[in-house]
């Protein structure tokens, strides 16, 4: 007689995708919170900056000339920082949805898995791959944002730079 033997439990493995999908929203929001406030100080910058030039071309007698290179400079610079800030958002928009679509991706590979063992390296696998990702992204934006400063102030101290070769310069002679 021969014994029958009990077939091995199936082990199911499901990895639900509200938690990736809470983590690019949650992210989703954050850049687009990081944006809004750089935008603002952006903006409040360029207006304290407009605002003294103002000031400065009032108090010389050639007001009429230093106030119009100085609009003309703080609309370059603002047309060079709206730019960046687009081309920035753009970017952060662009990554945040290649993210999204690597969550996917991983969670359905992890879905998909025989073992746990499977699920456990593709867990590691992604995390490494998707915290490299994020470093590099932090890297670049950090790189693209001082860009844009330098870019979108040069207009303006090239202008506070003839400013003070016209004005205080000859005083200082």
């Amino acid at each position: 007689m021969t014994a029958k033997r009990k077939a091995a439990p199936k082990i199911e493995t499901a990895v639900e995708t509200a938690p990736f999908d809470s983590m690019i929203y949650t992210t989703k929001e954050q850049i687009e919170k990081a944006v809004k406030a750089s935008t603002e100080a952006t903006e409040k910058a360029f207006a304290a900056t407009k605002e003294r030039l103002d000031a400065l071309a009032k108090s010389y007698g050639d007001a009429a000339k230093l106030g119009k290179d100085g609009v003309e400079a703080f609309v370059a610079a603002g047309t060079l920082a709206s730019k960046g800030v687009e081309d920035l958002n753009a970017d952060m928009l662009a990554f945040a949805k290649s993210r999204y679509e690597g969550n996917i991706a991983a969670a359905k590979a992890m879905m998909a898995a025989k073992t746990l063992q499977e699920v456990v390296e593709l867990q590691n696998g992604y995390t490494k791959s998707a915290l490299e990702a994020y470093v590099a992204q932090a890297n670049k934006i950090g790189e693209a944002s001082a860009k844009l400063a330098q870019n979108a102030f040069a207009p303006l101290n090239a202008q506070m730079q003839a400013a003070v070769e016209k004005f205080v310069k000859p005083l200082a002679a």
